[in-house]
């Protein structure tokens, strides 16, 4: 990522031009996806006085702006990545926002396409601009943007076809070397595409991998794994090492560690866990203080930089938690081993100790390495039933610790609202899945307080080895999470007063949290802190000291799951660094902040460090990507069978095409089509951002609730198709829709991923839209999108630690084997 050095050197230079923010991320070759945390840092140097924007232009202060450069005549040419609808038109978002659209998405119609799918990097010509944006043809795809697919064979009069998964490819390809390759119809296969076909004209594909017979146990697993390129095989040289690491705990290993054996610490994890990598202590001090001793598992010590295992680890970059299975950033022996600080077993740590005053406010800090022996592993249900009284012959004191575990986390609680933490109350709920993966049943998800103990201890552990980074010097990997950009401030604001609450700055957090606090309790609170949490961005990993909006938060780095994140593995090999530079004070020794910059520590190289940054957050987005897609196509299975239910829905995306509804017990979208909503003609405003009948004058927006009628499932187009239950009673007068009860509709719905609620409205707007400008506001372009992926922190037990706003819904997987559901 690109610092504020760069940006400064840059501008001081006399070749420097002053230009727009989006030229300026150009000429750094700042990726889509970087470019919310690259425009956060620009605005804090407008902020800070170094550079200053006049007519739209940057420069360094006091220099007088050059006029803007002349396009060469007749260049109405635009390059950028392109969008296909099913109906066979497109866009094009232009990667130079100053070209012949001023930035504004150039609609391709059909016919004029060429042979681009979504992801391509094309070449366009602007032809003109009518009512509703700029148009235009393709020219040339420059480069593809996916190289292999997953499908199903089918055999056809024609000889067999391969039918593609996903919005992607919208027809078959033929597949003549199927049977040479082994398929059969009805088989799950990797495809790679030889010609796309133009012009209605038949494409052609081969077959790469045979992953089994449609419908058969671990098959959609395999093919979602193949669909997003996840490594799941290690290498042997990875494997021997990690063999090795149960031998690496010896008396050599422990020198110079500090012994915390004889402590009472604990491990609160979900039901289902098995690779455990924190541990809580705590100490009581004089006047009131107490220290919180956070102990994480000492990944680094058995994963040395640059080995094997780091290689394999970097490549990853997380875990991937897929319904019913884990792949896993390390090999099991660590991860489930000799990594996993399980109960009454000798384990490497990295202890952080954080001493905090009876209000809550943190003080001194200490790191050093450790080892420790785990006094008691609880679940989240023994320890909540152990702090409501019910102890179960519980260690009188292990019990003690769990009370004022309890009473100092709601002190930080409290602390941290006052720093305008954000907190999202959403729907969230648990999936059964038997043992071939199928789903058969959905619970709430459980929401005790012991959750929130350990999301406050790791988010203040996080903070602090920030800050002691920060103290002495040493560069790390960051967790940032830019404040929502302005457009998605205008939408907040348009939206919240559509139902009646006044938004100040929507920047601000604590009018947010004013906002949210309004509506609890109330029928509009469900479409409030949906949009709330639809105008936040994504939290990224970065080198740049960004902070972190949804907590408050100047400093913030994720140190405390170092087993299923890479970001905390270079965090700890950070941390080793600064033990290893502050002398007499090293391994197993002290640390105060103001030694360690004495100590002259070491600095980690910026530049890789920067690139990791960038890894990691690519492959972050590419298993939540991966988890919403299997997911999906579990619950669409399940919801074939019962095409014609009824539920009680919510509405959470509007479009001018229809709306988005949600099963609020399931967790699942499915769109109501504009054209099925024959009680009335409704019109799209977009002032309110709803749909609203021109005779009844009903307003339907996001947060209204609808009944609806399963209409159709469509697996390998990731469809749910609903219809409205009150309009099929208009055309049928006297009937009742064979609506059932919410209870009985609860009972016949299946769960999915939670996270599809963001994903889909913003795909539909894309490829359905035509104009720039309809198409922004419809959640379309990149902005948006980050938007809808923007932080589901409390949502998503795994990433509650990761500082993203509490409660924002996503399902998780009941029969996950080693995930850390509490979230980091």
């Amino acid at each position: 990522m690109t610092t504020r050095d760069k940006i400064l050197a840059h501008m001081q230079s006399h070749h420097y031009r002053p230009m727009r923010l989006r030229r300026l991320a150009r000429f750094f070759d700042v990726a889509e996806e970087d470019y919310s945390a690259f425009r956060s840092l620009v605005k804090q140097l407008i902020r800070e006085g170094e550079i200053e924007p006049v007519r739209g232009h940057l420069q360094l202060p006091g220099e007088r702006p050059s006029e803007k450069p002349a396009r060469r005549p007749g260049d109405r040419t635009v390059e950028g990545r392109f969008s296909l609808s099913q109906r066979g038109f497109g866009f094009v978002e232009p990667a130079d926002k100053d070209g012949p659209t001023a930035g504004e998405d150039l609609f391709i119609p059909p016919g004029a396409t060429r042979d681009a799918v979504t992801g391509d990097t094309v070449l366009a010509e602007v032809q003109g601009k009518g009512d509703r944006g700029y148009y235009g043809r393709l020219l040339e795809v420059k480069e593809r943007g996916h190289l292999t697919f997953v499908g199903t064979v089918l055999e056809t009069d024609a000889g067999p076809v391969v039918r593609p998964d996903g919005n992607i490819l919208f027809h078959d390809f033929a597949v003549p070397d199927a049977a040479s390759a082994g398929a059969r119809a009805k088989d799950k296969v990797v495809f790679e595409v030889i010609t796309y076909g133009l012009r209605g004209e038949p494409g052609q594909a081969i077959i790469t991998e045979v992953l089994g017979h449609r419908g058969d146990p671990g098959v959609d697993t395999l093919a979602v794994i193949r669909q997003f390129n996840l490594p799941d095989e290690f290498s042997e040289a990875a494997l021997d090492e990690a063999r090795g690491a149960a031998g690496r705990i010896n008396e050599q290993a422990l020198a110079g560690r500090r012994d915390l054996s004889a402590e009472t610490i604990i491990t609160i994890d979900p039901d289902d866990a098995r690779d455990y990598d924190d541990a809580i202590s705590l100490t009581d001090g004089p006047d009131g203080a107490v220290t919180l001793g956070v102990h994480i598992a000492d990944v680094a010590h058995f994963v040395p930089l640059g080995s094997p295992l780091d290689a394999e680890a970097y490549e990853r970059g997380t875990s991937v938690y897929l319904p019913t299975t884990v792949v896993p950033m390390l090999p099991e022996m660590l991860s489930n081993g000799a990594c996993s600080l399980q109960e009454g077993r000798t384990r490497l740590t990295k202890s952080v100790f954080i001493t905090f005053d009876p209000d809550g406010e943190p003080g001194r800090v200490e790191l050093c390495n450790s080892f420790i022996r785990s006094t008691r592993r609880l679940t989240y249900g023994q320890a909540q039933d152990a702090l409501d009284g019910k102890t179960g012959g519980l260690d009188p004191g292990v019990l003690d610790l769990l009370r004022r575990m309890d009473a100092l986390a709601r002190r930080l609680l409290e602390r941290r609202r006052g720093l305008g933490y954000l907190e999202l109350d959403l729907p969230e709920v648990d999936l059964e899945f038997n043992d071939e993966g199928r789903v058969v049943a959905a619970h709430p998800e459980d929401a005790s307080f012991t959750h929130r103990i350990i999301e406050m201890f790791m988010i203040e552990a996080n903070e602090a080895v920030a800050r002691e980074l920060d103290g002495a010097r040493i560069t790390c990997m960051r967790r940032v999470h830019p404040e929502p950009d302005d457009e998605a401030s205008e939408e907040l604001q348009h939206f919240a007063a559509s139902v009646g609450q006044r938004l100040g700055d929507a920047t601000d957090r604590r009018e947010l949290q004013r906002l949210l606090n309004r509506v609890r309790g109330k029928p509009e609170a469900y479409g409030v802190h949906l949009a709330v949490l639809r105008s936040l961005q994504k939290a990224e990993y970065r080198v740049e000291r960004l902070g972190h909006y949804a907590l408050g938060s100047d400093a913030y780095c994720h140190f405390t799951s170092p087993i299923r994140r890479y970001p905390d593995l270079t965090v700890h090999r950070a941390v080793e660094a600064l033990l290893a530079g502050a002398g007499d004070a090293g391994r197993g020794g002290k640390h105060r902040r103001d030694r360690g910059a004495e100590a002259g520590t070491p600095k980690l190289a910026e530049a890789p460090l920067e690139e990791a940054a960038a890894h990691c957050s690519r492959t972050e987005r590419r298993a939540e990507a991966a988890e919403r897609e299997l997911t999906k196509v579990k619950l669409l299975e399940y919801l074939q069978g019962r095409v014609g239910d009824t539920f009680t829905g919510v509405i959470t995306g509007v479009q001018e095409f229809g709306v988005f509804v949600e099963n609020p017990n399931l967790l699942i979208d499915g769109l109501v089509r504009l054209a099925s909503l024959t009680d009335d003609a409704y019109h799209f405003d977009r002032k309110r951002w709803a749909l609203v009948g021109r005779r009844t004058k009903k307003v339907l927006r996001v947060g209204t609730t609808l009944d609806v009628r399963i209409a159709a499932v469509d697996i390998s187009k990731r469809q749910l198709d609903l219809v409205p239950v009150e309009a099929e009673r208009k055309r049928r007068p006297g009937s009742d829709g064979g609506t059932k009860s919410k209870a009985a509709a609860a009972t016949a719905d299946a769960p999915a991923a939670a996270a599809e609620r963001a994903e889909a409205p913003k795909a539909a707007a894309k490829r359905a839209e035509a104009p720039k400008a309809a198409a922004k506001r419809a959640e379309a372009p990149k902005a948006a999108a980050k938007r809808a992926e923007a932080p589901k922190a409390a949502a998503k037990r795994k990433d509650r630690r990761e500082g993203k706003p509490q409660g924002a819904g996503k399902a998780k997987r009941k029969a996950q084997r080693g995930k850390k559901g509490k979230g980091k």
